[in-house]
């Protein structure tokens, strides 16, 4: 029974071919977990020929049996074992690996199993490394105060750059929220900053003494979420070691889920119940930890929408947003882009050794009719690589030196970019509408338009200093900054 597969890999020596074309590894072995046959990218990974293993257990080649391996696993339940993520050590080198196994049946009889594995070792190395990165930079070091100090102005409420009353309200939401340990809901466009806004909180907490570790959970394969969330335990396979997962890490911090939204609903229902006991278990072990982390969450799709479509548990969310902050996009708030321009201009003056003092017409036009749908930090990206191109005797950045992805053509007022309406701004989303092209008192319009602008980049976006400048009542210069819509 057991040489039925041998026989038809014999048989069929293309089927073979076909596999070796796999970006993958792939293994087969009998219904007594002797292996059959293994492919040159699994002999690359382990270090051991085809030649070698032949008619070895797995169970002496790798030090698996049934609970850690997955080919055992299927080929003992007969049951297929679906992205498993798994470790084990070979020849002193640990490798880490997701896998689809399945038993394999000819003519309805059991003769063995296979596991197609993709090897994600240098994922897992890089994700460890950005973790401990992380603790190094926002981890105080108690040894050294002034350098505990030049770590926290990194993350300063002055980096929450703006003051329409939209964002100077968020703010101060954000101050108050950082006074308590209750979890924190960040709700905000692809780049109007949510991180930021969860570094402010963690700094002006008690906690800021700890960490703050932030996991993009959109940019973990979800078969990995788990063992990095929870960690691993040191008898889950031969030669594993202890490996604590972030919940450990940020003990007496803040732990930052970036983009739970795209966390897997399996993964979210292991969270909510971390997060209602407060305690975890490492994988493959059965012994409880305490947690004590403060949990900072984002997600770029309105509560609503998130829900409706599934892509976060609803019990979560109400867990997750105690308190549920929603940050205002760029195009809601364009009176601060005169603050963020003058911000950046003076970032990348100092970085590059410019001397730019503004933008010319053409492009401050064009910057205030665009919807910016990469937020601040499409702005910021665009003035880094206009700043980039700048010569030395330029004063003002100018229209050639934008970005051509903005650009549609020689129509620069509308731009080029693909702007998708978001689910935040379906319901105020207003378009600019340029005032009518005849008669004199469009000039005149015009000018003053132009006048008010000026004002408010010299200002910095200061409404009342611009008013007092321009001779007129505050309340007056934001009827016009209404009427022209400059915001």
């Amino acid at each position: 029974m057991e040489n039925k597969l041998k026989e038809f890999i014999n048989k069929y020596p293309f089927f073979c071919d076909i596999l070796e074309t796999l970006d993958a590894s792939v293994y087969f072995c009998d219904v007594n977990g002797r292996l059959l046959y293994i492919s040159k990218v699994a002999e690359r990974l382990d270090g051991y020929t085809n030649e070698e293993l032949y008619n070895r257990t797995v169970g002496e080649a790798y030090g698996l049996d049934e609970r850690t391996s997955p080919m055992l696993l299927a080929l003992t339940t007969e049951k297929p074992v679906v992205d498993k993520a798994f470790r084990y050590v070979v020849n002193g080198r640990e490798a880490y690996q997701i896998c689809n196994a399945r038993p394999v049946f000819i003519n309805g009889e059991k003769v063995g199993a296979y596991t197609i594995q993709k090897d994600v070792t240098q994922l897992m190395e890089v994700i460890e490394q950005n973790i401990s990165l992380q603790k190094k930079i926002f981890l105080p070091n108690r040894n050294d105060p002034e350098e505990s100090r030049q770590g926290q102005d990194i993350v300063g409420i002055d980096h929450l750059i703006g003051e329409h009353p939209l964002f100077k309200e968020c703010k101060e939401m954000a101050i108050r929220a950082a006074r308590s340990d209750s979890p924190v809901l960040l709700t905000g466009e692809t780049g109007s900053g949510k991180e930021l806004f969860a570094r402010c909180i963690h700094q002006n907490s008690n906690r800021r003494d700890g960490p703050f570790l932030a996991i993009n959970c959109a940019a973990i394969p979800e078969t990995l979420l788990e063992s990095i969330l929870f960690g691993t335990s040191k008898g889950i396979y031969t030669g594993a070691v202890e490996r604590k997962g972030l919940f450990e890490e940020a003990e007496g911090g803040t732990l930052f889920l970036d983009e739970i939204n795209s966390m897997p609903l399996f993964s979210q229902s292991k969270l909510l119940r971390a997060l209602e006991e407060k305690e975890i278990q490492h994988l493959g072990s059965k012994e409880r930890i305490k947690i004590n982390a403060r949990i900072i969450s984002s997600s770029n799709v309105s509560p609503q929408d998130a829900i409706s479509k599934k892509q976060i548990r609803e019990d979560l969310f109400y867990r997750l947003a105690v308190v549920n902050l929603m940050i205002p996009n760029l195009a809601s708030r364009k009176s601060d882009v005169f603050l963020l321009i003058s911000h950046y201009i003076k970032l990348y003056n100092e970085r590059f050794q410019k001397h730019i003092v503004g933008l010319d017409d053409e492009v401050l036009h064009f910057f205030l009719n665009f919807s910016w749908p990469g937020n601040v930090r499409q702005l910021k990206h665009c003035l880094e690589a206009a700043m980039n191109l700048v010569t030395d005797q330029d004063l003002k950045i100018k229209i050639k030196y934008l970005p051509a992805y903005l650009l549609s053509g020689n129509n620069v007022n509308t731009g080029g970019y693909i702007q998708k309406e978001s689910s935040f701004n379906r319901n105020r989303h207003r378009k600019y509408l340029k005032p009518e092209s005849t008669g004199v008192f469009s000039s005149i319009f015009q000018k003053e338009k132009e006048e008010i602008i000026q004002a408010l980049m010299e200002n910095q976006g200061n409404v009342s200093k611009t008013a007092k400048q321009l001779g007129m009542h505050r309340q007056s210069l934001i009827y016009r900054i209404k009427k022209y819509n400059i915001t």
